[in-house]
């Protein structure tokens, strides 16, 4: 069944539990476009101590609900029913999971996000009840894997097991008790204070970028050694496709978020605030991981057991 909740909705059910999880604190860092125009939003965060950026990239989760679902029916996959499923963007449509897994390349806490639920009423509950993180899972795109041609693929969970498809293979995902570990052994690991980790999320970032380039490069050559375009096409369309990818991602994340936020006469879109250096890097790195990566940057750190 086709999900009735939005990629937003669900990524602001998850943000905003993640804030006030327990024994952790996330701060999630918005664009500036969006912080430009509402007032009194600031950065929670503590840049005495130390941090750990989480990327999320949102997504909706079907209904499987038959053992019909191909995912039992054709492939004999030993998924409970009823079961989720979500989507890989295909490579013919967009690059966004080759820039995730440039972006995790680079030693990033990179995932895709996707719920355990698809109603109404079902995030509600969630939210209501703050079981929106344990109801979700969390899917490294180096676990996926590099996806070398155009076709569809998604990945399947239950409860308990996670496949990715359409050559099924059994994939490791993570649920909230290991996300929780997997941030507080990365913020173990780094005792420096966030103001001297930054320039490294900043040069992490531009790597990813670069990173993301040359994968491109190696994808677009096909099986018989001619250089080909993400739909397949020869050069020199295919030198045109590799400028308009490395072109297109902030221009168009832009334009996303100004057509999900910025409603016309709903804001007032003010000048930037002046921002003291760490704080205006923090917020380059976090522009930089929406509109060139599509990923919301959230800053985990420790609790502050003393406030």
């Amino acid at each position: 069944m086709i999900p009735e909740i939005s990629e937003f909705s669900y990524g602001f059910a998850l943000v905003n539990e993640l804030v006030g999880w327990t024994a952790l604190h996330a701060a999630p860092i918005f664009p500036s476009l969006i912080e430009e125009g509402k007032v009194g939003r600031g950065y929670d965060v503590k840049l005495d101590r130390p941090g750990v950026p989480l990327l999320l990239q949102f997504k909706r989760s079907d209904y499987m609900k038959t053992r019909g679902a191909r995912e039992i029916h054709k492939y004999r996959l030993d998924l409970d029913v009823p079961f989720y499923r979500f989507a890989i963007t295909e490579r013919n449509r967009s690059f966004q999971h080759i820039s995730l897994i440039s972006l995790e390349a680079e030693g990033n806490l990179v995932f895709y996000a996707a719920p355990m639920f698809h109603t109404l009423d079902e995030i509600n509950s969630a939210w209501a009840s703050q079981r929106v993180v344990e109801r979700s899972i969390f899917v490294s795109p180096n676990e996926i894997g590099l996806i070398n041609d155009n076709e569809r693929h998604w990945v399947s969970f239950d409860e308990l097991k996670t496949y990715f498809c359409s050559e099924p293979r059994n994939i490791a995902a993570l649920r909230a008790e290991d996300l929780r570990e997997k941030l507080e052994g990365a913020l173990a690991e780094d005792a420096r204070p966030m103001r001297e980790q930054l320039p490294d999320w900043l040069r992490s970032i531009d790597r990813a970028a670069l990173g993301r380039r040359a994968l491109f490069e190696k994808l677009k050559t096909g099986a018989d050694g001619r250089v080909t375009g993400a739909t397949g096409i020869p050069q020199p369309e295919a030198r045109q496709a590799t400028v308009a990818f490395e072109q297109a991602p902030e221009g168009a994340f832009r334009r996303r978020i100004q057509r999900r936020f910025i409603r016309r006469g709903s804001v007032e879109i003010r000048s930037a605030k002046p921002l003291d250096p760490e704080r205006k890097m923090l917020r380059e790195i976090s522009d930089k991981a929406m509109y060139k990566f599509g990923v919301q940057m959230i800053v985990v750190q420790a609790t502050d057991k003393k406030s």
